[in-house]
């Protein structure tokens, strides 16, 4: 089971690396949403859109900031509704955004009452029929007349966010059962140059609502709540590693989750090869699951090619040793950098995560067709203490 695990999520990184360039990314968050979280959601996009846009910065950056704010608006207004029933638990909401080419997608998910889907597919399809100025009216009207409220997640926030992207909203709903569906909404976001054209359906699959459907479909399968892949530094490290801290119902190894995680993310940062020199970041996938009591973590990025032998033999000299072992090796490491000796060829951040997660680390090279680069994926996991 533990391999069946490892091989998926080695394919999934692989796949999401492969389709991103040099300017994109993506992030995905699964679970419960609170203020606390929402912010800290919008701290990372924000630090990754204010580096990675190319024209009209700051205009730009408020309209994706705001559809972003009214998608999480309107995930913790449906949370609210439902949060105390069943299928809360087995479909959390779902947060996503990605950045492909000179577009931005900010998509949503999460549970409905299978009663309110027709009347908000209602608003949507009203609000998807107008154009620039009809929807300008249309707010006005509401503003004046309060005609139109928020329940059921429509209202004046659709209106902006469809205004704000200068584009239709797409949006699809899975059956789940006979009391609840899965709502799926996604906002395309153009730069300044291509703004009012409505392009949604630009034959690119990674621009396709059933892209993130798909997305979160292996998410679901994996037991997966978070996902970044895209451009690696210390500010978006931080943002990653104060959403981890603050997830509710977390177990007591909280802190040694996020020990690992920083650990594994620095590996990336430290020794990661970049797709080309002017790049703010190091490129690679982050992963963070659950499976029975363990939580497991994936992290994947491109090394030089000659680097993949040292690292393997480096990995597999950890893994034979025990746990005094491995913290005797660290404390030489430590205190003689000197010794040419196999200790000190096997690294200290390695020897480090080792110690941390207390497990065998697992790890996979695949040739990644850029340049004289490997394709390094590395897994560990906790147990979970009940």
């Amino acid at each position: 089971m533990a391999q069946e695990l490892t091989n998926n999520l080695f394919d999934i990184a692989f796949q999401l690396f492969n389709r991103v360039g040099d300017r994109d990314f993506e992030y995905v968050y699964k679970g419960y949403f609170d203020h606390d979280i929402t912010k800290k959601i919008l701290f990372l996009a924000d630090s990754s859109i204010g580096r990675l846009t190319g024209f009209s910065q700051a205009t730009l950056q408020k309209r994706i900031y705001y559809i972003m704010v009214e998608g999480l608006q309107n995930i913790t207004h449906h949370q609210d509704e439902v949060a105390n029933e069943p299928s809360f638990d087995k479909y959390p909401p779902v947060f996503a955004i990605q950045k492909y080419g000179d577009r931005y997608y900010i998509s949503t998910g999460n549970i409905i009452a299978n009663p309110n889907i027709d009347p908000l597919k209602v608003k949507l399809e009203r609000i998807n029929s107008m154009d620039q100025e009809e929807l300008k009216k249309f707010h006005r009207d509401m503003l004046r007349n309060g005609s139109i409220s928020d329940k059921g997640g429509a209202g004046l926030g659709l209106i902006e966010m469809s205004r704000k992207s200068g584009n239709k909203l797409l949006y699809s709903f899975v059956h789940l059962d006979d009391d609840y569906s899965y709502f799926y909404m996604q906002t395309l976001i153009p730069t300044d140059a291509n703004f009012g054209v409505a392009d949604m359906d630009n034959g690119q699959a990674f621009s396709s609502l059933e892209n993130v459907k798909t997305l979160h479909s292996h998410m679901n399968k994996e037991n997966l709540s978070l996902m970044f892949n895209g451009f690696f530094n210390q500010e978006n490290l931080l943002s990653l590693l104060s959403i981890i801290k603050s997830r509710p119902n977390l177990p007591l190894t909280t802190i040694k989750i996020s020990n690992v995680m920083v650990e594994m993310i620095q590996n990336i940062i430290k020794h990661g090869s970049k797709l080309s020199e002017d790049q703010v970041g190091v490129p690679g996938v982050f992963f963070l699951g659950q499976t029975g009591d363990e939580t497991h973590l994936t992290a994947a990025n491109l090394v030089q090619a000659g680097a993949a032998e040292s690292i393997s033999s480096n990995i597999e000299y950890l893994n034979g040793l025990d746990r005094e072992q491995v913290s005797d090796l660290y404390d030489q490491i430590l205190l003689d950098f000197a010794a040419e000796t196999s200790a000190k060829k096997t690294g200290l951040g390695l020897s480090d995560l080792r110690i941390k997660s207390d497990r065998p680390l697992k790890y996979q090279f695949r040739d990644a067709q850029v340049g004289d680069s490997k394709f390094y994926i590395l897994q560990t996991s906790i147990k979970t203490k009940k």
